[in-house]
């Protein structure tokens, strides 16, 4: 945003209301929306989640933006729980990547809100109270742990991401580059706990046949690629372990056999991709020509980050854009649908192998 381009709202810079994308609920610059980032300090996926939810809500509510960058990652990946390692500085190249521009200067001038939720009805309520106390000038900024009150609800304000993802959208398939298929296993720590969120081995696989089925009768040159975490050996997770915070109860004992890597052998053209860092995990996600998600923020973070991908989503507590292809727990989707969206990814409507 050019220097020029912002006018003043009290002691705040905001932007033109003509910069605006439409906002059925009104224009609300003087109530500022930010990540609290000082409230859970999980995993790298989940706050970046986080991140984007609160500004494609404060998009979608006509609210302004204030870009809080991750202060602290607990859980740092499987191999860091494995070495009992923690980097102190982890979160710091995520903040270098994952920077939304604000729409205000930073002030002391806020009125300060911590908020560990916000619904519509919420921020309607802070709206109006806003516009009795209007005269005394001074911007509300809105500390938000969860924007998913409002995202998960209207799950079509993450369109606004992708025109700010850091990553470019993929170069055209053909002349030496497959397609590329994403598939997120998430692992890691689920072994121990909050396990009733892992897919089984044989969603992925029925997901990635059928997509593979699809392809070869478009005689779409493609690879597989596996994204997932796996131990280098046997060890025990600890309750009090870092980004485990006594979660658990007692020791868990996990090995790079529980995640039983050889039954995607089956699977053709496959490339493995375990225990790649973190960031690269994501950017393979954001730039895939397809995405296989799981449940989980880290998959879905790289989904509303993907500029042109076709995203194919398992259903969990959040929602998702209508673009998205939803997946049955059987691994099956609307073939139909998936090979419309692949024509028109790649411009082959007219290929005689569609007709």
């Amino acid at each position: 945003m050019a220097a020029n381009d912002k006018r003043v709202i009290g002691n705040v810079s905001a932007p033109s209301t003509d910069r605006d994308p439409a906002a059925p609920f009104g224009l609300h610059k003087h109530l500022v929306l930010t990540y609290d980032s000082a409230r859970h300090a999980d995993g790298v996926g989940a706050q970046l989640h986080r991140i984007y939810g609160t500004y494609s809500i404060a998009r979608l509510l006509g609210a302004s933006y204030f870009h809080s960058p991750i202060a602290r990652v607990d859980y740092q990946g499987f191999a860091a729980l494995e070495g009992r390692s923690s980097d102190p500085r982890f979160h710091q190249e995520f903040n270098e990547l994952f920077q939304i521009e604000s729409d205000v200067l930073p002030t002391d001038d806020f009125h300060a809100i911590c908020l560990p939720w916000m619904s519509v009805a919420t921020f309607k309520q802070l709206a109006t109270m806003f516009d009795i106390r209007r005269r005394d000038g001074r911007p509300s900024l809105i500390r938000l742990a969860f924007p998913f009150g409002v995202a998960d609800r209207f799950p079509e304000c993450y369109e606004v991401c992708k025109a700010i993802s850091p990553f470019a959208a993929s170069a055209s398939v053909g002349k030496g580059r497959p397609l590329r298929v994403a598939i997120h296993v998430r692992r890691g720590e689920l072994f121990a706990l909050d396990s009733d969120r892992m897919l089984p081995n044989g969603y992925y696989i029925e997901v990635a046949q059928q997509v593979a089925r699809v392809l070869e009768t478009l005689e779409i040159d493609y690879q597989i690629e596996l994204h997932t975490e796996a131990p280098d050996g046997e060890f025990v997770i600890r309750p009090g372990d870092l980004g485990i915070a006594h979660r658990i109860s007692a020791p868990v004992v996990v090995s790079r056999e529980m995640c039983r890597l050889d039954e995607f052998r089956v699977l053709p053209r496959l490339v493995y991709r375990v225990n790649d860092k973190a960031i690269e995990c994501i950017r393979q996600l954001a730039t895939a020509d397809v995405l296989v998600t799981s449940r989980s923020s880290f998959s879905y973070l790289g989904g509303i980050l993907n500029r042109a991908g076709i995203v194919l989503f398992h259903p969990f507590w959040h929602g998702a854009p209508s673009s998205w292809i939803t997946v049955a727990p059987d691994g099956h989707f609307d073939e139909a649908q998936f090979r419309q969206a692949v024509t028109a990814r790649l411009g082959l409507a007219d290929s005689p192998a569609v007709r």
